[in-house]
């Protein structure tokens, strides 16, 4: 019994792997056309890279987007065992460089939400967006301040669900506009919510789910 239960241990670890390391390519590439599509021509300050819509407020825009991507890139390091365990210093700053990149670009995000000027369920969908991805934050760097390591995990994953919702964003509406389903308007609504409502929802089914099934063993 202890030889197939250490047997099936190995196994779910190795699939565990396999699994990460197949999510890991697909996130490396999906940040990889938002960085190229989305962020990257930001980084030109015309009005021709920005357009008409986004150039009068430039000066909040590119800060946000530099935020986000420090968020996106910092956050996936957080996750690794190995920097956890064997460098907790670097763990610690990085942490500290994701958390204040994710407060100052949600509540630039809330800003620019709020002056979007397309309509109240849009600017509903992204002031909640920033509003989450700021909460989810403090909520981390609270549980590890009083040393609920667990609980700090968990906030962590929930928080970089949502930073990853700002590739998810451009990526399903590039797609929806692509295949024609429904008006530009109307896909601007449905990403603003589902971006990062939909993922956030399956996260947290995973992490109860996770918590269920070590009560059953």
């Amino acid at each position: 019994m202890a030889t197939f239960n250490l047997e099936h241990a190995k196994n779910y670890y190795r699939v565990n792997q396999y699994v990460v390391a197949m999510l890991s390519v697909i996130a490396l590439l999906l940040m990889g056309y938002y960085v190229a599509t989305s962020a990257f021509p930001y980084f030109i300050v015309t009005e021709e890279s920005y357009g008409t819509y986004f150039f009068p407020r430039a000066l909040w825009l590119l800060p946000h987007i530099i935020f986000s991507l420090v968020a996106i890139v910092v956050g996936p390091i957080q996750f690794i065992p190995q920097i956890r365990t064997k460098y907790l210093k670097l763990h610690r700053r990085l942490g500290r460089i994701y958390i204040v990149s994710v407060v100052l670009g949600g509540m630039i995000g809330m800003y620019l939400a709020i002056t979007s000027g397309v309509n109240l369920p849009y600017a509903v969908g992204l002031f909640c967006l920033g509003f989450t991805w700021v909460v989810s934050a403090i909520m981390a760097l609270l549980s590890i301040k009083n040393k609920k390591v667990e609980l700090h995990k968990e906030w962590m994953i929930r928080s970089y669900i949502i930073t990853f919702a700002f590739v998810t964003f451009r990526f399903v509406e590039d797609i929806l506009m692509a295949l024609e389903i429904g008006s530009w308007m109307e896909v601007l609504v449905l990403v603003s919510w589902a971006s990062w409502a939909v993922p956030l929802f399956v996260g947290e089914v995973i992490i109860q789910g996770m918590k269920i099934k070590k009560a059953w063993v």
